[in-house]
């Protein structure tokens, strides 16, 4: 049955939740050009900061234009939008208008050089900081210079050229490696010349130069005890010591040291030491100072100094008797058995003093020095010649 009065007090009801919308509209439309009005306003914060010292970010006021710091925020504001061309214009222009003397001139230059670095100028970035630097070391403004010589450093060894006549050609490695050396002598107990010293080794490690590679974790190693790059640094730098190791006919020093190193290394980090294999490496470099040490001994054979050889001989089989060259020394030993010549045949010594030289292959003046030296150490500038002489006959020998 239709009610012509309900139908009346629905459609009261509709209306009056049309009214309500309506109005509940006018009022978001009226805070909200509120707040856009409030927005607009020069007195509020277009950005925000960040305060170190309480943790919190904020409200810094708009840039005033026509003042030095109002222009150079408004040349920051052009680097953070990535417009880094824009941003040296602006800097040059402030430079003009506010000269040399303004107290802001260092940040000033300092954006410059975020900016060029940024459009991948870094030759240039790098002189200019390199000026700066001179200026300003020793202020609160160094440790952003050398961040940025840093970065540049690292795009330089990785390959980066630097411009020519306009175009990038020029290699800048060394350009780089001068960087990293200002960083570690500027500045040698910082974090950041921890890390220009491994950079550094990383990279002649990577150009295949071993004794500067090897020479630069050992410094490492020393300098900067506790840093987190230790271990990886006394194990590659016994890698580069035995890489630098050059032959059995040459001076076994890098061998030495490359053993010192892996035994440290075994000895500080075992589980890591077994998966790598250090064991095989240390058993390798066994065999290659053995062999070197036999060699020796087959030299002063092909002389005709078998007291020499002798020596050298049970040398091998006495430091490393579980190597291959081992075997040929006691082999050569039994050849040598009751073989005595002239030049061998000593009146003033005892046979405990059957002993070779380790300082002077042509001369038996240091007998006495052979028996407390290890096989194979570093021989003295007088025996140059005589090394000459060795290493010449030493490629012959099967």
């Amino acid at each position: 049955m239709f009610h012509p009065t309900s139908e009346l007090h629905v459609r009261g009801h509709r209306v009056a939740r049309l009214g309500m919308l309506l109005v509940c509209g006018a009022a978001l439309l009226l805070s909200g050009s509120h707040a856009v009005a409030q927005d607009a306003d020069p007195q509020r914060a277009e950005t925000m900061e960040f305060d170190p010292t309480t943790g919190q970010w904020t409200d810094v006021l708009p840039p005033v234009p026509g003042t030095p710091d109002g222009d150079l925020r408004l040349a920051r504001a052009d680097h953070a939008r990535g417009e880094h061309r824009k941003t040296v214009k602006a800097i040059k222009q402030w430079f003009k208008v506010y000269g040399d003397m303004d107290p802001l001139r260092p940040e000033a230059i300092l954006l410059r050089s975020h900016a060029q670095i940024a459009m991948k100028d870094y030759y240039k970035t790098y002189k200019d900081l390199q000026t700066f630097l001179s200026e300003f070391s020793g202020t609160n403004y160094e440790n952003e210079a050398l961040n940025m010589q840093f970065v540049i450093a690292e795009v330089f060894l990785s390959g980066a050229k630097r411009k020519f006549l306009g175009m990038r050609m020029l290699r800048a490695d060394d350009i780089a490696l001068r960087i990293l050396d200002d960083i570690v002598a500027n500045d040698p107990d910082s974090q950041l010349a921890e890390l220009a010293t491994v950079t550094k080794a990383r990279y002649y490690f990577a150009e295949g130069d071993f004794a500067f590679a090897e020479q630069e974790y050992g410094f490492l190693i020393q300098q900067y005890p506790r840093s987190r790059y230790v271990r990886q640094s006394l194990l590659q730098g016994a890698y580069a010591a035995q890489a630098s190791f050059t032959g059995i006919n040459f001076d076994d020093a890098p061998l030495i040291e490359a053993e010192e190193r892996f035994r440290r290394y075994v000895s500080l980090y075992p589980g890591s030491a077994e998966q790598e294999g250090i064991a095989i490496l240390l058993d390798g470099i066994s065999e290659t100072r053995a062999e070197k040490e036999l060699s020796i001994g087959k030299y002063y054979e092909k002389v005709k100094r078998l007291r020499a050889a002798r020596f050298y001989y049970r040398s091998t089989m006495t430091n490393w008797p579980d190597t291959v060259a081992a075997i040929g020394a006691a082999e050569r030993l039994d050849a040598l058995e009751g073989v005595v010549l002239e030049e061998d045949v000593e009146t003033t010594t005892s046979p405990d003093d059957d002993v070779s030289p380790t300082n002077d292959p042509a001369s038996d003046e240091t007998i006495k020095d052979a028996i407390e030296q290890r096989p194979s150490a570093h021989r003295t500038d007088q025996a140059a010649d005589d090394q000459l002489a060795m290493l010449q006959m030493l490629p012959h020998w099967e």
